[in-house]
């Protein structure tokens, strides 16, 4: 708009010039007057066109600096919410080395309760020698019987009378202590005693290290924490089985227990982890059909 106004002025100026000769010099001093009225309100516009232009830019450029700081705040909130995330991520996958590859019988957590459980332990033989006498465990040695010979009769001289055979009620079959105590410890397991069946097993597996009860009795002492709400030892002992009885039947179970036991201390990763290792290991398994529905639970 300013540069139409002086150009407009820049033409009749020309002209003026050009007509000079017949213009007087009042009349051109009008002109003059007018010229310079113009180039005052030309000015005058001028600041107004530049103050409105700033007023407008500025308003404008507070709503982007208002957008911007909104964008850089949930920006901050985003970066805050992706380092936790990471974290959690390592810290799981940390958890899941440390449960899956180290051997359990170094970990820290276990030696704090080292006494606690030699105390349960001599508390356990105790209670396991009363049960052996309740249950009749420890039966004498029954004497022979003596059958006496028939004595003959010198009137008659005759010979003895035929003496039947003593007949023998049928032995029971004879149960091994090692079997009585694995099933005198799963008896506390089913009556819900949690405490004396862990420090029973563990009493077990040191007495028996190489009985075929040696898996399930590791078994049983993963499902006493799990029972009593300890997930994280349920999880060491459940590792216990995996790693020590890696042949044994026992195995996928313990897996699909394990992962149970995550889901409970919400790490839902790495009980999706597990539940995918059993299927991949044994997918014949009736666990691995547990496992593709607990799968599709957790989508």
């Amino acid at each position: 708009m300013t540069k139409s106004i002086v150009l407009r002025l820049g033409i009749g100026i020309c002209s003026l010039l050009l007509l000079g000769s017949c213009v007087t010099q009042d009349e051109f001093r009008y002109l003059n007057d007018q010229i310079v009225a113009l180039n005052k309100r030309v000015d005058g516009l001028e600041d107004k066109v530049e103050q409105n232009l700033s007023n407008r830019l500025d308003a404008e450029l507070g709503g982007v600096r208002e957008r911007q700081a909104d964008t850089m705040a949930e920006m901050k909130e985003m970066r805050a919410e992706m380092q936790r995330l990471s974290g959690q991520v390592q810290e799981n996958n940390h958890w899941i080395k440390r449960s899956v590859e180290r051997d359990t019988a170094e970990e820290d957590a276990l030696k704090s309760t080292v006494s606690e459980l030699q105390i349960q332990v001599g508390t356990l033989n105790a209670k396991t020698d009363q049960l052996y006498a309740h249950l009749g465990l420890k039966l004498p040695e029954p004497a022979p019987e003596e059958v006496s010979t028939p004595v003959a009769d010198t009137a008659e001289k005759a010979a003895p009378p035929a003496v039947p055979p003593t007949e023998k009620a049928p032995k029971a079959p004879e149960v091994s202590p090692e079997k009585r105590l694995y099933e005198v410890n799963l008896g506390l397991f089913k009556n819900e005693e949690y405490e004396e069946a862990i420090s029973g097993f563990k009493n077990f597996l040191d007495k028996y290290p190489d009985s075929t009860f040696a898996d399930n009795a590791q078994f049983w002492i993963a499902e006493c924490y799990m029972g009593l709400g300890q997930y994280e030892q349920a999880i060491l002992a459940y590792q216990n089985v995996i790693k020590k009885y890696p042949k044994g039947n026992k195995v996928p179970n313990a897996l699909l227990r394990q992962a149970r036991a995550f889901y409970e201390i919400k790490d839902k990763t790495s009980s999706r982890l597990l539940l995918k290792k059993i299927i991949t290991q044994y997918p014949k398994s009736s666990e691995a059909g547990i496992a593709k529905k607990r799968l599709e639970q957790m989508k």
